[in-house]
Parts: structure tokens; C-alpha cells; sequence
């Protein structure tokens, strides 16, 4: 069976998407506002120190810099990954059921996903070391196995068991080889169709508030994180319609 196309899947997913109110829920809790927290704690230190009111603050960071950053980016990295188990959680209907006729509340799907966070974050540590080794010796190979385990995440919440390592990553790369191509170029086209926009929407932003003010180049980058939320959310439900056609095809 033939595969969809990058826009059928792209409608597929949209037409989840809008059935789903709780995913921009996700979005914004656990997404938009740890990295707009982060990048406006950044342009206010960075404000301070080229305005020589705290001489404190300096670059490169001092060591009392590292520990009140280090926490801070425990919790921007725990958000995402329990963004993207909760972002799983709900598109795991897609996968069992016809899209979008159940809904969950918030505080349902935050409690289901959190036992995923660890695995996810350790496998994908494990991931990128593994296709940053096979890149180091030559890039199309790296780029293979990348794309190969791309759905080691959507498998593990799909079997509802918290998974580490490279078992789960095999299991993604057995169901992706013999079609790597196929999900490859689909894959980019649609990261072409849900970031292009969404970068020149940033574009926009930070052009016309810097070219008021310098000041409100903070502004610009918070109100860029939002709109980049909103699509890494869609791109996750993108590849989860991905996932699900990819199987059908395979049947």
C-alpha cells in the first residue's frame, strides 16, 4: 500500500489537531513558558550587563552564573520532554481509534505522561550519541539511522510501557528500513511546510519591534517562542500521522 503524501498527512494531522483543545494547552504550559521564562531572564541579564548597572554579570558566565543556570535549564528541558510525552499521550488515539472523538482534560494527560519523561530523555541522549558517531564518519549514514529511530518515541507511549535504549530504538528502525526514503522526504517536506511559516512569522515579529525599539528585542524573541510552540506541537501530531501511515503501508 502506498504511502500518503506530506499534505494529506499534514490535513490528517491538522484535522486531529483541531479536535484536540488540550494539545494547546501543552503548547503553552510546557513549552511556551519555560523557554520564554528562559529567553527573557537572558535579555534582562544581558540588558543589565551592556548597561553596566551590575557589574556582576559578566561573559563568559562565572560560577555563581552556573548555578543559578543549571536548574533553570533542568526545568526548561524536564518541560519539554514531559510536553512531548503529553503530546504523545493524546495523539496515541490516532493510532487505536478515529482521530479526535474523545477528549481529556489537562491534568489527566500531564499525570499519565510523566512516567515517560526519563526514558525519553535518556534514549534520546543515546540517540544523537549514536548518530553523532556514525556522522563523524560519514554524514548520510548519521542522517539514516537519525531517521530510522525517529519513532522510538511514539512506539514506547503507543505500548503504554516505559522502554530505555537501544531496544527501542531497533524496534523504529526495523519498521522504518526498507521505506527510510519514503519517511525521509516526507519528513522534510513537512517540516518545510510547518517551520517555513512559523520562521517567517519570527522574522516578521523581530523585524518590526526592533525596527521600533532595540529594547523589545526580548519581546520579540518570547513572542517567537510562542509561535514555535504552537508548531513543534503540530510537527510532533505531523509525525504521529507519519507513524500511523507508515504502518498501514506496511500491513
Amino acid at each position: 500500500m502506498a504511502m500518503s503524501s506530506p499534505l494529506e498527512l499534514i490535513g490528517t494531522a491538522w484535522s486531529f489537531y483541531k479536535k484536540q483543545p488540550v494539545l494547546n494547552e501543552i503548547a503553552f504550559w510546557l513549552f511556551f513558558l519555560p523557554f520564554a521564562t528562559l529567553d527573557t531572564l537572558t535579555g534582562v541579564a544581558e540588558t543589565v550587563a551592556a548597561q553596566g548597572m551590575d557589574e556582576t554579570i559578566s561573559f563568559p558566565m562565572t560560577p555563581i552564573d552556573w548555578v543559578i543556570v543549571l536548574p533553570l535549564l533542568f526545568v526548561v528541558f524536564y518541560c519539554i520532554f514531559w510536553g512531548q510525552s503529553c503530546v504523545l499521550v493524546v495523539t496515541k488515539r490516532m493510532l487505536i481509534s478515529a482521530a479526535g472523538r474523545s477528549r481529556t482534560s489537562f491534568k489527566a494527560v500531564r499525570k499519565e505522561a510523566k512516567k515517560y519523561i526519563a526514558a525519553l530523555f535518556l534514549t534520546e541522549l543515546l540517540r544523537g550519541a549514536i548518530t553523532l558517531l556514525w556522522s563523524l564518519l560519514l554524514i548520510v549514514p548519521g542522517v539514516i539511522y537519525s531517521a530510522r529511530t525517529m519513532f522510538y518515541d511514539i512506539m514506547m507511549v503507543e505500548d503504554g510501557k516505559v522502554q530505555y535504549g537501544r531496544p527501542i530504538l531497533n524496534k523504529s528502525k526495523a519498521l522504518v528500513t526498507g521505506k527510510t526514503w519514503d519517511v525521509f522526504w516526507r519528513l522534510v517536506i513537512i517540516a518545510i511546510c510547518v517551520f517555513g511559516p512559523a520562521a517567517m512569522v519570527d522574522v516578521g515579529i523581530s523585524s518590526s519591534l526592533t525596527a521600533i525599539d532595540e529594547r523589545l528585542s526580548t519581546l520579540a524573541l518570547v513572542l517567537a517562542d510562542l509561535v514555535d510552540s504552537f508548531a513543534g506541537v503540530f510537527f510532533i501530531v505531523c509525525a504521529v500521522a507519519l507513524y500511523a501511515d507508515l504502518k498501514e503501508s506496511v500491513r
